[in-house]
């Protein structure tokens, strides 16, 4: 199986195409905006690096939030348009996910937190096999320190992401320096995860800045 891993949920633009345990190219450009823009060129130039054509893609994994409104759009629209053009299947990654499956293995709780803006941040742990032990949400600071405090219990907790300074626990803990995904990661967890007959949705957990103009390629990623 041939993936393709994309991540276009916050400043970074980073894409993976990956065979078995394989990465044949990978690329992450820190761009901030214009996501859309930096896409496609950027996997049509990794797609002729490695030597893979379009058709070859088999499953795709892109991250659907929480993120950046606009960046989360743009990756699954970009996910939509090579499913109907190529027939690959398409596989939903979270953000926080995305980050932890990056991270090295450790032993205990990992803590992912991405700075949301507005005062609060996006935020999720997981267990050293990486299931979720609790969801990615959305809350203040303050909030979210208490309920990853509480949800890692006795385990060694780990911290990580862009929001990791922001959280204040009272509880000792390490911190990992990573704040980017490895979309070769993201291709992985893909890897895992059975087809689905229809595009994953995004994952946005607070309502958009403001609303895309109607009737374009986003149409049907409403926020949820």
């Amino acid at each position: 199986m041939i993936l393709l891993g994309i991540d276009t949920a916050f400043d970074a633009c980073s894409a993976a195409i990956v065979s078995g345990d394989d990465v044949l190219w990978a690329e992450r450009r820190i761009i901030g905006k214009g996501h859309s823009e930096v896409l496609p060129p950027m996997v049509a130039a990794g797609l002729n690096s490695s030597g893979v054509g379009p058709a070859a893609i088999t499953r795709i994994g892109v991250v659907i939030g929480p993120g950046a409104f606009a960046g989360v759009r743009v990756g699954l629209a970009f996910a939509r348009a090579f499913r109907i053009g190529h027939e690959a299947d398409v596989a939903g990654v979270t953000s926080t996910q995305a980050l932890a499956a990056s991270l090295s293995h450790h032993e205990g709780a990992t803590a992912v937190i991405f700075d949301a803006r507005r005062g609060q941040v996006y935020a999720a742990l997981y267990g050293e096999d990486g299931e979720a032990i609790v969801p990615p949400f959305v809350a203040a600071p303050e909030a979210a320190a208490a309920r990853l405090s509480a949800g890692a219990e006795g385990r060694r907790l780990r911290l990580a992401g862009s929001g990791a300074g922001l959280v204040e626990i009272n509880r000792p803990y390490t911190v990992d320096p990573a704040i980017w995904a490895d979309p070769a990661a993201i291709a992985a967890l893909a890897a895992r995860r059975p087809a689905a007959a229809v595009l994953p949705q995004p994952l946005y957990l607070r309502p958009p800045d403001a609303a895309p103009a109607a009737a374009t390629l986003f149409s049907g990623l409403d926020a949820s």
